[in-house]
C-alpha cells in the first residue's frame, strides 16, 4: 500500500524556467530533469506504519512549443526505477488464495524495476502579459507502457487522467518578487468502480537575488476526497480483487513543500533544482527527503 508521490509533468508546472524577457525571442524548449526521492512510514488518519522504505529515480524529457504569443502546447515522458526493501512485501504469487490475480509479477524483490511511465499532453492559452498573467491550460496523461501496479515498488496507477486548470503568475512592478500558483482539477479513470478524481495545487514565492539566480518556497498539495482509505474501506479483507486493486484506489493524499532554485545561465540555458519532502500525508509514503535537478534549453 505504498505510493510514492511522484510528480511527473514537469516535475512542479510552476518553476520558474525562464524570465518572460529572457525567452521572447523563442518558440521552443526542451528539457531533461532528474528525480530521487526516498520514502519512509506508511501514513494514515489514525497513525504511521513501518512498511519498508523505497527509492526512486526519475527521468523526464519535456518539451514545449510556442504557437504564437498567447497559445502553447507542451508534453513530457518519465522513466521511472524504483526499489521496495524492509516489511510490507507485496508478492501476488502468496498474498491471495480465493483471489486469482491477473499478474504475477513480483516487484517488491528488494531489487530496482523500470519501466516508462505515464507520457503528459497539454496546452496552455496566456491571457497577457503585466503583473498578472491568468494562463488556463488543459492537459491528457495515460500509461505508455504494460507495467505492474500490485507493489510497492509500482511505478504508477495505470490509468488516464484529465486535467483542466488555471495558472496564475504574479510580478509586482519594481519588484524583485514573483508569485506563482497553479490549480487544477484532475479527472481520472475510475478503477473497480472507485471515484479517483482529485485537486491538485502549486504555490511558490521566488526572490531574484540577481537578474539571473532566483530561489523560491514551494507548497504542492493532492486531495481526494472520493478516493478510499485503509483499512475502514476494505470490509471484506484482503484476499480479493478490492485488496489486489488498492494501490490504484487509495487517496494518496499530500501535502508537500521545500526550496529551490533556478539559474539562467543565458538566454537559452537555464538550470533549476528543487530539494523537498512531505509534511502531511493520508493512506501514503511520506517523503523523507527528494530532490530535482533539471536543464532546460530554448530555441
Amino acid at each position: 500500500m505504498l505510493r510514492t508521490a511522484l510528480v511527473t509533468a514537469s516535475l512542479f508546472a510552476g518553476t520558474i524556467a525562464f524570465s518572460q524577457d529572457e525567452v521572447s525571442d523563442y518558440r521552443y524548449s526542451v528539457g531533461l530533469e532528474y528525480q530521487y526521492i526516498h520514502t519512509g512510514e506508511y501514513v494514515t488518519d489514525f497513525g504511521s506504519l513501518d512498511l519498508g522504505e523505497t527509492d526512486t529515480h526519475a527521468l523526464l524529457i519535456s518539451g514545449a512549443a510556442s504557437l504564437n504569443k498567447r497559445w502553447t502546447i507542451f508534453g513530457s515522458i518519465p522513466y521511472v526505477r524504483k526499489r521496495h526493501r524492509g516489511p510490507g512485501v507485496h508478492n501476488p504469487n502468496v498474498d491471495f488464495v480465493s483471489f486469482e490475480p491477473p499478474d504475477l509479477r513480483l516487484i517488491d524483490d528488494g531489487k530496482y524495476h523500470g519501466d516508462i511511465q505515464d507520457a503528459t499532453v497539454g496546452v496552455r492559452y496566456q491571457t497577457g502579459t503585466g503583473p498578472l498573467s491568468i494562463s488556463p491550460f488543459l492537459t491528457f496523461g495515460a500509461p505508455l507502457s504494460n507495467y505492474p501496479t500490485y507493489g510497492n515498488a509500482a511505478v504508477g496507477k495505470q490509468v488516464w487522467e484529465l486535467s483542466p486548470g488555471v495558472s496564475l503568475d504574479f510580478t509586482p512592478y519594481f519588484s524583485d518578487w514573483t508569485f506563482q500558483a497553479d490549480i487544477s482539477f484532475v479527472i481520472s479513470e475510475e478503477v473497480l468502480d472507485v471515484d479517483l478524481d482529485y485537486w491538485f495545487w502549486y504555490a511558490s514565492a521566488s526572490y531574484f537575488l540577481t537578474p539571473r539566480f532566483a530561489t523560491r518556497v514551494f507548497l504542492v498539495q493532492r486531495i481526494a476526497p472520493n478516493a478510499l482509505s485503509f483499512p475502514e474501506d476494505f470490509p471484506q479483507g484482503l484476499d480479493n480483487e478490492d485488496f489486489y486493486q488498492h494501490d490504484r484506489t487509495l487517496k494518496h493524499e499530500f501535502l508537500n513543500g521545500g526550496i529551490g532554485f533556478n539559474y539562467i545561465l543565458n538566454d537559452r540555458y537555464t538550470i533549476l533544482a528543487n530539494l523537498y519532502k512531505t509534511f502531511e500525508g493520508d493512506n501514503i509514503v511520506e517523503i523523507e527527503h527528494a530532490f530535482t535537478l533539471g536543464f532546460n534549453y530554448a530555441f
